[in-house]
């Protein structure tokens, strides 16, 4: 039985063997020496000879002989298994990044602008740690739902300016005139007025929560045409306007189609004078109210900013290569109805996918 068992192994490992030494001839075949080629091939056969009479010696003087001419046409590189690694590592990445080039990209959304639907970055007040704020415990809710608890500190004492900037996403605090930004729904512990602090106390904390991660489909308009109601990324690079970046992404919900001509009636958008109602996310909209959607609103204008779609008699034409974009949140998003159409070119993909984190939003979008 043990004689069995060693013969069986001596079979397999001369298969494998043989198997490697094809693999490196195909592999060496079109830059080694003929010689060396031809000197593998030989112990191949020899192998093969051997298995044939059956004497373990005989198969092993062959492997060792193969395994020689192997060394010869192909010398073992220092730090082989390394280089290995490596060489496997460097592939991923370059698949990986060929894939993300040309197929599915992920993207992060930063702002607000299409809650309900998909959350940018925002706060939840909280004052002071809870046990799963601590070291090791905290690193659960980070991976797993994007969440940590903040604190901003002062980092100067003194008294807190009167004057402070407020926006939409932000407030600033004046401390002995050192500037402290902190999201708008953080607790703050510091009203603005002349009370003192010292530097290094709390000033405001809260739970940060990360945008909506999501996966952008790069193919799928290369074979059908975009349709409206897409939640849609585009690059801003063909967009002429002040208070946006120029090297940028926007995701916004495609809302007008080529060769309308749209307005606003609030709380509805009508394209062609007629309320846009369909596909399911406009009912959804314009009546689920109680999950925070109140449909679409004009855009809060000083006249500082042109709008494009600002005013009840206002109204859109589209080209026949424009879209316009609207966030579902449209009483904090600035899109298309400041700065008009995007055009087909700019257009990177339709998003399909939260995939982090995790959560009620986690899964398809629409």
């Amino acid at each position: 039985m043990r004689a069995w068992l060693a013969r069986r192994r001596l079979r397999k490992t001369a298969k494998q063997l043989c198997n490697e030494a094809r693999r490196l001839r195909n592999m060496h075949e079109d830059i080694a020496d003929p010689k060396l080629l031809a000197a593998v091939s030989e112990a191949e056969q020899q192998v093969k000879e051997a298995q044939k009479g059956g004497a373990p010696s005989a198969i092993e003087a062959a492997l060792e002989t193969l395994n020689t001419a192997m060394e010869v046409l192909s010398p073992p590189r220092p730090h082989a298994r390394i280089r290995e690694n490596v060489e496997i590592f460097v592939v991923a990445i370059v698949v990986a990044m060929g894939f993300r080039t040309y197929f599915i990209q992920p993207f992060k959304i930063p702002t607000g602008s299409m809650q309900p639907t998909l959350y940018g970055i925002y706060v939840d007040p909280q004052m002071g740690k809870q046990w799963y704020d601590h070291m090791p415990f905290k690193l659960i809710p980070l991976a797993l739902f994007g969440e940590s608890y903040q604190e901003v500190h002062a980092r100067a004492s003194g008294s807190v300016a009167e004057r402070y900037e407020e926006t939409e996403e932000s407030i600033r605090l004046y401390i002995a005139g050192v500037p402290h930004e902190m999201p708008r729904r953080m607790t703050r512990y510091v009203q603005p007025g002349l009370t003192h602090v010292e530097k290094g106390q709390i000033i405001a904390s809260g739970r940060v929560r990360k945008g909506d991660h999501i996966f952008v489909n790069k193919v799928r308009y290369n074979f059908q045409k975009p349709k409206r109601g897409d939640i849609f990324v585009f690059s801003t690079s063909g967009i002429n306007y002040d208070r946006i970046r120029p090297d940028s992404f926007y995701i916004k919900r495609m809302a007008g189609m080529p060769g309308e001509t749209l307005r606003l009636e609030p709380p509805y958008l009508l394209a062609n004078g007629v309320r846009v109602t369909e596909p399911y996310p406009f009912h959804r909209l314009l009546t689920a109210r109680e999950q925070g959607y109140l449909g679409y609103q004009l855009p809060y204008s000083d006249k500082t900013y042109r709008v494009a779609l600002g005013y009840l008699d206002q109204e859109l034409h589209l080209a026949n290569d424009e879209y316009l974009p609207l966030g579902d949140n449209t009483r904090s998003s600035l899109d298309g109805r400041y700065f008009g159409a995007v055009n087909r070119r700019s257009i990177v993909g339709p998003a399909f996918m939260v995939y982090w984190p995790f959560g009620p939003r986690w899964g398809f979008v629409q």
